[in-house]
């Protein structure tokens, strides 16, 4: 059981690696190309738009983050369904999880960007509320902040929603997001002075939610139905989907557009990163050399996520790009591919290592050891596959 708990985890840490690079690479090709010439394809916000699916996978690569929040409801919830959580020993897991590093970065941050900050910021922060405003405002150092707070906030609620799961299964879950999904649209639809569609759908728990809550039913199914959804072909047919979806999102202009649309976006990315998770952990569980390598990408991606938009302002600040091609996107993403994702990786082994690990090590178990309820859905033994992170 233990070789095939690593197996498993190893997948699920490929796909974490996969969501840091595309984030990496999307933020490095947006901010580096602008600087090199005349940029085609860009719209009054400066936005990048191409007609090649591939390219739309990095112009588009924020969407990483809605695979980070499909992972996190995914895994938690393979280890724990059947089982009752231990509430604070969850919560004092995920800050030793947390806080070490992104207090380290709060402190640097501050000492180096004073004016962004003062005492209310700093508790505002590290009460898991800062994608609100009056959090800290750390140019670089704080730009990738938003995401923890909708993490921390999601790691709030997660024992709920896993006895719900535990209890009902999956179509609690469903009734769940039709509720939030009727309640996203009234608020919509009653803002009549105008909306903030990203400040809604993009930064906040409300828009994110949905991407958690079908990590956990992906993972209902992974403990059910596992064998299902085995095979390469159903990986391919996943990412061929998601692609797809990808394109469809980057051609529309949606992004930056006030389109009713983007209510459903949320919930189609998260459905197809749910399919993409399922099929690829159900798949996928090679230990080979090149797979270990990829996976120890995805066990920093923490580091990797909140540091690399430093590594790009820093290479942007120095003029440190890379002009092979004459073509501003192209050279943007070879400056990204070859210079920030080196760099940023090279830190991550050093925060990685000296910072998050040695408290990671701290962490205790918080499934209670006493008798599930009778009347709960009981997991099969392939729910330990892979433990809680």
């Amino acid at each position: 059981m233990r070789s095939s708990n690593r197996q498993y985890l190893v997948s699920v840490d490929h796909l974490r690696a996969y969501a840091a690079v595309l984030v990496l690479l999307c933020h490095g090709t947006h901010m580096i190309s602008p600087l090199l010439r005349q940029t085609p394809n860009r719209d009054q916000h400066g936005w990048l738009y191409s007609e090649n699916p591939l390219a739309t996978l990095v112009l588009e690569g924020h969407s990483g983050v809605a695979l980070f929040m499909v992972l996190s409801g995914f895994i938690f919830t393979i280890g724990t369904l059947g089982k009752d959580v231990h509430y604070g020993r969850f919560l004092g897991n995920r800050v030793l999880r947390i806080f070490p590093l992104y207090i380290a970065l709060i402190i640097l941050g501050i000492g180096a960007h004073k004016q962004g900050a003062n005492l209310l910021a700093v508790v505002q922060s590290l009460a898991g509320l800062g994608n609100l405003p009056g959090s800290l405002s750390l140019g670089a150092v704080s730009s990738m902040w938003w995401a923890i707070a909708v993490e921390l906030q999601f790691y709030l609620l997660f024992p709920l929603f896993s006895r719900l799961l535990t209890k009902r299964g999956p179509v609690a879950l469903f009734k769940l997001l039709a509720a939030v999904f009727v309640l996203r649209g009234l608020v919509w639809a009653s803002a009549t002075g105008g909306i903030s569609v990203n400040s809604m759908l993009y930064y906040s728990l409300a828009g994110r939610i949905d991407q958690f809550l079908l990590g956990m039913v992906a993972a209902w199914f992974f403990v059910r139905h596992r064998e299902r959804f085995q095979g390469l072909l159903k990986v391919g047919i996943a990412t061929g989907l998601v692609t797809g979806a990808i394109w469809a999102f980057n051609q529309t202009h949606a992004f930056h557009e006030r389109h009713a649309a983007r209510l459903l976006w949320v919930d189609v990315e998260g459905v197809l990163w749910a399919l993409v998770v399922l099929t690829y952990v159900a798949t996928v569980s090679s230990t080979g050399v090149v797979s270990r390598g990829i996976a120890k990408v995805g066990e920093m991606s923490f580091s990797v996520y909140l540091l690399h938009y430093m590594v790009v302002t820093a290479i942007i600040s120095h003029r440190w790009w890379l002009e092979l091609t004459g073509r501003p996107v192209v050279d943007a993403f070879i400056t990204a591919t070859a210079a920030v994702l080196p760099v940023t990786l090279a830190a991550a082994v050093v925060t990685y290592n000296g910072i998050e690990r040695p408290f990671l090590r701290w962490r205790r178990a918080y499934l209670r050891t006493d008798s599930p309820d009778p009347t709960a859905i009981t997991a099969t033994p392939k729910a330990a596959v892979v433990s809680p992170r």
